[in-house]
């Protein structure tokens, strides 16, 4: 009696699928989130020492070393509560945007083109803002507070680092704008041109008077 194979082919279980490869954040988005986050202590401290100065003037702050370094001149001020609040309340908030920004990224998220450039234009803003304070404190108060000058380096970073993210060659006709300064780091030179800059200007108004 013969036995009649089994013409029916095997079957053979379908290559598993494979997961897509994990995106790399790369460096900007965590230069973002280390700077915002910087940002945030430093304004965050620069807030309690000033509701306790607001209660008590005299008390002075714990980083006021001599009259050209402290906070106290500072901070009582009228240009340190400009825009109503304290300008490091304001700070603090803008940077806790820019944090979470680049939290998400650094996590493994995907912010639109129009997000992005929108972080620019907030971080522009907040750079700006600090660098009119920064010529008020360095040729009208005439004192260094050194938690106001750790908020401008980072919001320079987080200005540089913004840009970054938003440059996209295929992208908006800013982000294209972006991509091609990043090309050739037009967006480095300038973002360290601005920060000697202010670093001039604090030297001549405080120093050098």
């Amino acid at each position: 009696m013969t036995v009649l194979e089994d013409a029916t082919p095997p079957t053979t279980d379908p290559a598993p699928a494979t997961s897509p490869p994990t995106r790399k954040p790369g460096p900007w988005p965590w230069a973002l989130l280390v700077s915002s986050s910087l940002g945030i202590v430093s304004g965050a401290i620069t807030v309690v020492e000033k509701i306790d100065l607001v209660a008590d003037p005299t008390a002075g702050a714990f980083c006021d070393i001599d009259a050209r370094l402290g906070c106290s001149p500072v901070l009582l001020a009228s240009q340190s509560s400009v825009l109503g609040p304290p300008n490091a309340l304001l700070g603090v908030i803008m940077f806790a945007v820019l944090a979470t920004s680049g939290l998400a990224v650094v996590a493994g998220g995907r912010l639109s083109s129009g997000y992005r450039i929108a972080m620019v234009g907030l971080a522009a803003f907040f750079t700006i803002f600090l660098t009119w304070y920064m010529q008020q404190v360095a040729f009208s108060i005439g004192s260094l507070c050194p938690f106001c000058t750790v908020c401008a380096a980072s919001a320079l970073v987080a200005l540089l680092a913004t840009s970054r993210m938003a440059a996209d060659p295929n992208g908006s006709r800013i982000a294209r704008s972006l991509a091609t300064a990043a090309s050739g780091r037009t967006d480095i030179l300038l973002i360290s041109g601005w920060g000697l800059l202010i670093a001039a200007m604090l030297y001549a108004g405080i120093w050098l008077t």
